[in-house]
Formats: C-alpha cells, structure tokens, sequence
C-alpha cells in the first residue's frame, strides 16, 4: 500500500517502535516542501509600510492585512517574522561598521617607486614613501 494516505494503515500493530519509526518515515516521504511564495510590488509595498508603522502585528490586524492582499494569515505572519529578522541583521551591521568607524584600522601597504633620471633624488622619494605609511609623522612644506 501506498504510505500516502493517512486513512490507509500500514501496520496492524503500531505498538512497536520499528513500525512507528516506518510509519513517520513514511509520511515524511510523502510530505511536499511548500513552495517558495512571491509576493507581488504591491504586496510587498503594502507589507513593507504596515512594517514601517508596526513590527508586530494583532490577529485581528493580521487577518484584515491578510484578506486586503488576498494572502493566508499564516503567510502574512511568516513575512512579518522574516522581515524583522531582516531588520535586526540590519541594525546589527549598521551597529557594527558604525563601531569600526571610531576604531583607526592602520593597514600599511608598501610603496613601489622608481628613480627617475632628471627627475626626484632617492631620499625625496623615500619622504614620500614615509609620508605614505606616516602621514602624521612627516609634513612636506
């Protein structure tokens, strides 16, 4: 028998742990992953300026959203858990690269340079090395 249908039974004796782990296997064999929803533009700009106004919705206001934009309740709560995970990745690396902001990350990269014949003498070019890798250290006037 097909293991498909929950009214059929696939073992007389559903005490034995061997059978129940056949049976859930079974069903999980039969069981479909939901596809992935697309929201329409105006879907989603509905959603996105109820968020603006409120990151938690009601069920009553849920299910007027959900009815307004002809969407199930349960997928108007799903884009609503998913878009404030969204916002809380947000704000967790706005609050980071704001903290690296204040932080002086010193990365030194060496400076090639080459001497030109009537042109800068070596310790002119070497100023200006240092001047690259210290440029507190050293002003040109």
């Amino acid at each position: 028998k097909s293991g498909c249908h929950e009214d059929e039974e696939l073992l007389l004796d559903s005490d034995s742990d061997e059978q129940k782990t056949e049976e859930s296997s079974q069903k999980k064999l039969c069981r479909k992953k939901k596809t992935r929803t697309v929201f329409s533009r105006a879907q989603v700009f509905q959603l996105e300026s109820t968020f603006d106004l409120k990151r938690y919705l009601s069920s009553s206001e849920r299910a007027g959203l959900a009815t307004a934009l002809h969407l199930s309740e349960t997928q108007v709560k799903i884009w609503f858990q998913n878009r404030r995970n969204k916002w809380k990745r947000q704000i967790a690396a706005e609050l980071e690269a704001a903290s690296l902001g204040h932080v002086q990350r010193i990365v030194r990269v060496p400076v090639l340079y080459h001497e030109h014949a009537g042109g800068e003498s070596a310790p002119a070019a070497l100023a200006f090395a240092h001047a690259l890798y210290y440029p507190h250290a050293l002003r040109l006037t």
